[in-house]
């Protein structure tokens, strides 16, 4: 008797795994039928990991959206499974334009899930907000990203940049023990540009956008930097753990940002406006203008968004989630563009030359005195920073979720429903040889007064398109060319042994990187 009933126990348990795993796998699969079954071009999914298996392995997230950029070739677009869920991949130009300008209002939100949390300031970053109240929020902040407000505070990142070369400058003329990779090496300072890169753009925002004076290279590890490496520095598990199942994250009350980091900017903040208020202090930065929002005193004559759209009152919440997106928007991104251009410049020596000469003339043409204007009168300035940035986005890719049902007038139709996922594939089309011959070759002259009207606005988005794209473009130009300008009049930046060439580009969380960092030399200039 006891060997039937362990017999027969034994069975149930066997039919209760196998229909668990029969659960399973429809649940796994539950969400490709819709588009598998049809005439619809897809990549064919696994169970549960769609077509992530490969990222899952050895290859970047950057790499799988190439591809699949590539598999898709005379298509306007296809379905990729991101796990469970379908991501309608567009690729052709009319389709991307009708999506993100023509018909922008089925598709006026960003796929947030991933980055919200119980943290109640987390859903009130402009890039997090949906509908109306996205609206009425970047139409609150437009003014205070306008070129004239960009204007007042080039003189807090000026400082930075000053402050970054006389570091370099002392350590080129005796190099110190420092915890930094940096080495003197002959005539070269031998350094991975990367890290000081990083710490520049943590300075720039601290003084930018929370009006502290922060020294990032005197003092390593000041709690704002470190603050801003946990916040950016996840690695590819965590990331794929929130992007596979954000749900199941926020319902155990877990953050893709700690939340010892959002406790540390709401005091931070919080604190600062407080003091601001009580003596009355002002300060040319991002933070004195979401203070003027808040009170409904921020104007703007040059910006056509003042001038139109509701207008809705800020509180200190919201004065926090704006300032947080900034400084996480702008730790790493800058940094990245900064590294790639020096990268390539030290790869193309000519280029370098030339950019130099620009930089040496305009510099005596405002008597030697770097200002907005100076910086932004340069052309070729201009040229290379957009031709790095085109080869190098910081977004492999921008997202947007249909908002209402909309039928996608592709060949075969497609027809969208709510929460439907779009992407498209910024990477891929500034690569794409139809659109940028021989694209893996630095050209700065794609974008000269005589050649950049030939390039259409839909291949070329470093920034994003439409109403969505990135409030914040003119100040991540105006902080990156800055520092150039500064670097390249003292400096000339050299390969060395550990310069990887060809650099291997990577996606390492939100952003476009190289792998091994970015090791390049500084040799002093002489005239």
């Amino acid at each position: 008797m006891a060997i039937l009933d362990w017999t027969w126990l034994c069975l149930v348990w066997t039919l209760l795994v196998l229909a668990a795993g029969v659960v399973l796998y429809f649940w796994g699969t539950s969400t490709y039928g819709r588009f598998t079954k049809q005439n619809i071009p897809h990549l064919k999914p696994l169970p549960f990991i769609g077509n992530m298996a490969q990222y899952m392995g050895k290859k970047s997230l950057l790499e799988l959206l190439l591809e699949s950029y590539n598999q898709f070739k005379g298509r306007q677009f296809g379905i990729i499974f991101m796990f469970r869920m379908p991501v309608v991949y567009v690729r052709d130009l009319e389709l991307i334009k009708t999506i993100t300008v023509k018909d922008f209002e089925y598709f006026t939100d960003h796929r947030t899930d991933y980055i919200e949390s119980r943290e109640s300031i987390w859903s009130k970053p402009l890039i997090i907000l949906k509908g109306q109240r996205w609206r009425d929020m970047r139409s609150t902040l437009s003014p205070a990203f306008t070129s004239s407000k960009m204007k007042t505070m080039f003189v807090l990142v000026n400082e930075c940049s000053e402050q970054l070369l006389d570091f370099l400058e002392q350590s080129y003329q005796q190099p110190i023990e420092t915890s930094y990779k940096i080495k003197k090496d002959g005539d070269l300072l031998v350094l991975e540009l990367k890290e000081f890169y990083t710490r520049y753009t943590n300075d720039v925002i601290a003084t930018t956008a929370f009006g502290l004076k922060v020294d990032s290279l005197k003092h390593p590890t000041n709690e704002f930097y470190m603050m801003g490496q946990d916040a950016t520095s996840f690695g590819a598990i965590k990331w794929l753990i929130f992007l596979s199942i954000p749900k199941v994250m926020k319902f155990l009350g877990l953050s893709l940002v700690p939340g010892k980091i959002t406790q540390f900017f709401k005091t931070l903040v919080l604190d600062t406006v407080a003091t601001r208020e009580r003596e009355g202090i002002i300060r040319p930065d991002l933070l004195h203008l979401l203070i003027q929002a808040k009170k409904g005193t921020l104007h703007e004559e040059d910006s056509a968004e003042d001038q139109k759209g509701a207008k809705i009152k800020l509180d200190d919440e919201d004065i926090i989630a704006q300032s947080l997106q900034f400084f996480l928007a702008g730790f790493d991104t800058s940094s990245t563009l900064m590294s790639f251009v020096s990268y390539l410049l030290a790869i193309h020596p000519d280029v370098q030359t030339r950019l130099q000469e620009e930089i040496d003339k305009t510099l005596k043409k405002h008597d030697g005195k770097f200002t907005y204007e100076m910086v932004h009168s340069m052309k070729y300035l201009d040229m290379v920073v957009s031709e790095t940035l085109r080869l190098y986005p910081p977004g492999a890719a921008v997202e947007r979720v249909c908002v209402k049902n909309y039928t996608l007038k592709s060949d075969p139709p497609l027809e969208l429903r709510p929460g439907d996922n779009i992407m498209i594939p910024v990477y891929g089309l500034q690569h794409d040889p139809n659109y940028f011959p021989d694209p893996e070759r630095f050209d700065p002259e794609r974008f000269s007064d005589d050649n950049k009207h030939n390039i259409n606005p839909m291949t070329y988005i470093p920034f994003g398109l439409g109403p969505r794209s990135c409030i914040g473009n003119r100040f991540a130009l105006m902080e990156t060319k800055s520092l150039l300008a500064h670097l390249l009049s003292r400096f000339s930046v050299k390969v060395v042994s550990k310069t990887p060439i060809p650099i291997k580009v990577i996606q390492k969380g939100f952003n476009v990187t190289a792998e091994g960092g970015f090791w390049l030399g500084l040799e002093k200039r002489t005239t």
